[in-house]
């Protein structure tokens, strides 16, 4: 009996405690996992995605754009070239009366009785007519350094962050994930989808405002009734008409690929005023007499 408890008094002097690593003193934590951020883009995007009333009564179109800004704290910009058909943005000649849409959308029914249309760019929500908002977001300028990277997943990101629609072919499968490699500075974005997919040895069509990328056949064969690569825009050229656009102004020239004003027919040929005198066409010059045989 003795030495039994001899032995337990033993064991309790000299036993090393056991101390777990989570109750030790000065441990570190374990490190949280890192939030996740969101980008610029998607965060506009999913504001734009909210969805709740728009009720404007005789507003003008800066008070709504004014609006829209507080509601999604993004950045909103109107193309100067649209002040150019006539546009007053002060005037109270927005109506809208609108239950649980999204607010890109209702900006969109806000803006058709103008003509124009709103999208995304890095910059934030870009207004313009159709095809000036189709130039912005496809000449919007960007870097490439591509090193063995695959196809489809620099398309992706760069089209994500662009905010363009750029859509790679379902069909392509495994051709979407060749390696590129392609360096670019400074480029404008179509640029650089095409040339990519030029090294990736594919093709691509633009359809409005869709770039669209596939099989070199299937770009050939779309081709003829597709729409051609975007041009920069000019420097806001005006025409000088007899009246004027609306308001009094001056109408522009074609913006972008030849495409009229909204709200403008341009002749194909010059068609001359009808109170204007007509130039005579100019005379032909008399032919010099023949000289005389000897």
């Amino acid at each position: 009996m003795r030495s039994t408890l001899c032995r337990m008094f033993a064991v309790a002097v000299f036993a090393v405690p056991v101390v777990t690593p989570s109750l030790a003193r000065g441990a570190a934590p374990t490190p949280a996992a890192p939030a996740k951020t969101t980008s610029p883009m998607d965060a506009a995007r999913k504001a734009l995605d909210e969805v709740g009333d728009m009720n404007y009564q005789g507003k003008s179109l800066n008070e709504v754009i004014g609006d829209l800004k507080d509601r999604a704290k993004i950045s909103v910009t109107i193309d100067p070239a649209v002040y150019q058909f006539g546009l007053d943005p002060n005037q109270p000649t927005v109506t809208v009366a609108l239950k649980e849409v999204k607010l890109k959308d209702g900006l969109q029914q806000a803006l058709a009785p103008f003509n124009l249309k709103c999208g995304l760019t890095r910059d934030g929500l870009y207004i313009s007519t159709e095809e000036g908002l189709i130039t912005k977001q496809f000449r919007q300028r960007v870097n490439v350094n591509c090193d063995g990277i695959a196809f489809g997943t620099a398309v992706k990101q760069l089209s994500a962050d662009c905010g363009a629609n750029i859509v790679i072919d379902p069909r392509l499968k495994d051709k979407a994930n060749a390696a590129v490699t392609l360096k670019l500075d400074d480029v404008p974005l179509e640029t650089a989808i095409r040339l990519m997919a030029e090294v990736a040895d594919l093709g691509t069509v633009r359809m409005s405002n869709v770039l669209f990328v596939t099989t070199t056949e299937r770009a050939d064969k779309l081709r003829p009734n597709a729409d051609g690569p975007t041009q920069p825009a000019p420097g806001n050229p005006v025409f000088p008409f007899p009246a004027g656009g609306p308001g009094g102004g001056p109408v522009p020239l074609p913006a972008v690929g030849g495409a009229a004003a909204p709200g403008v027919l341009l002749p194909a040929n010059p068609v001359v005023a009808p109170d204007l005198p007509v130039a005579p066409p100019p005379e032909k010059p008399a032919k010099p007499p023949a000289p005389e045989k000897p």
